[in-house]
This record gives structure tokens, C-alpha cells and sequence, in this order.
């Protein structure tokens, strides 16, 4: 039974990647035959401010290669300087909605640095966060504990049991076998094992999820 129950854990398992550059069709095809199969995520905007006008480009390749709007995701990269993250956020989905971008959940990414500031920063996250449910955007936190810890302290995000968690650990073990619990979140949806991959004549990033 044990044996049993292992094959379907293994079997539920899927491997995919995340780009920040424009990738192309042939590339991601040579990704999916190297097992990559389960799901692809592109940035859509950008550290200083703007929408990744490649990831369009690079969510069409991968959409033409197999990948598909319940296994295609994007992330988004806050710039905290230029403040107003309901306006940040507002921008984006206006260029998602004019290029008829289609795919499942967009990833908030938190890491770098923000203010030295936990209630500023606390701020921005959840004004940034409550403008994308308020539209209605399938949303989720790609963060790690140490930048968590960083940027906002010891604080519990109100909605972690409904907005899903992302966390990068680079030990090149496809596993959650290595989380530890904060922020709010008991269990990982996805993890990042391993970063700056050069494969397939792209630039990745490998992730796992259970």
C-alpha cells in the first residue's frame, strides 16, 4: 500500500520553468522534451516599473509548442519606488487584456530590496495584492522566508490560506521536503530548486510542484 501510494505521489508531480527573457518556440519545445512538461511561467512585469512587453512573444511560443492557459503563468516583479501599486498592478492587466493574454495565476515577487520600513513595506504588499483579487486575478506570492523576513518582518498575510505560495530554494531537490512555515503559509503550492540554468538556448529557472 505504502509502494502504492508513493507511484501516485510521483505521478501527480510536474516539472516546469520560469523565463525573464524572450524564449522561443523551438527552445521551449527542446524544454518539454527534457521533461518540462507541466507548466510555464514568463515575467509580464518588470523591476522598474512596466509590462514585459516580450512576454506576450514568449507566451504565444510556448502556447504554439503545447502549453496551455491552465498550464501557462506570469510573474510580477513590484517596483517600489515608483509607489502606487494599485496603479502598477491596474496597468498590467490592461496590457494583459489588450494583447489577449491568456494563462492561470499571476506570481507577486517578493524579494530584493525594499524600505527599511516593515509598515511601508507591509503596505505596498497588501494594496498591491488587494487591487489584483479585486479584479478578480487568480494571484499568488513567490517570496522565500529570508526575504519574507526582510521586507516585512514577523507578519502573517491575512489571505495566505487562499492566495498560494511560491518559494525558491536552490538545492536542487525537487521536493517540499525542505519547507519550513511562515508569512501565514503551512505548505508550499511550487518550488523553485534550482536558478540561471542555461538548457535549450534559454535562460531558466527549474520548478516542482507536488
Amino acid at each position: 500500500m505504502f509502494f502504492f501510494a508513493c507511484l501516485i505521489a510521483v505521478s501527480l508531480a510536474s516539472y516546469g520553468v520560469d523565463v525573464s527573457q524572450p524564449t522561443s518556440a523551438s527552445s521551449i519545445q527542446c524544454l518539454r522534451n527534457n521533461g518540462f512538461t507541466g507548466f510555464f511561467i514568463c515575467r509580464a512585469w518588470c523591476s522598474p516599473g512596466y509590462f514585459d512587453s516580450n512576454s506576450v512573444y514568449t507566451l504565444q511560443q510556448a502556447q504554439s509548442v503545447g502549453f496551455v492557459s491552465d498550464t501557462s503563468d506570469v510573474y510580477f516583479y513590484p517596483c517600489l519606488s515608483c509607489g502606487n501599486p494599485e496603479g502598477q498592478v491596474v496597468e498590467f492587466w490592461n496590457n494583459v487584456v489588450a494583447n489577449n493574454m491568456k494563462f492561470k495565476r499571476v506570481w507577486y515577487d517578493i524579494e530584493g530590496t525594499w524600505t527599511s520600513s516593515v509598515s511601508t513595506n507591509r503596505d505596498f504588499f497588501e494594496r498591491m495584492m488587494g487591487k489584483s483579487i479585486s479584479y478578480g486575478i487568480a494571484s499568488g506570492v513567490y517570496a522565500s522566508s529570508y526575504y519574507w523576513g526582510n521586507i516585512f518582518g514577523s507578519y502573517t498575510y491575512s489571505n495566505a490560506g487562499s492566495v498560494p505560495l511560491w518559494y525558491p530554494h536552490y538545492d536542487n531537490w525537487a521536493s517540499f521536503g525542505d519547507f519550513g512555515a511562515f508569512g501565514g503559509w503551512s505548505s508550499p503550492y511550487m518550488k523553485q530548486y534550482r536558478g540561471d540554468v542555461s538548457i535549450c538556448s534559454a535562460g531558466v529557472d527549474y520548478n516542482y510542484r507536488a
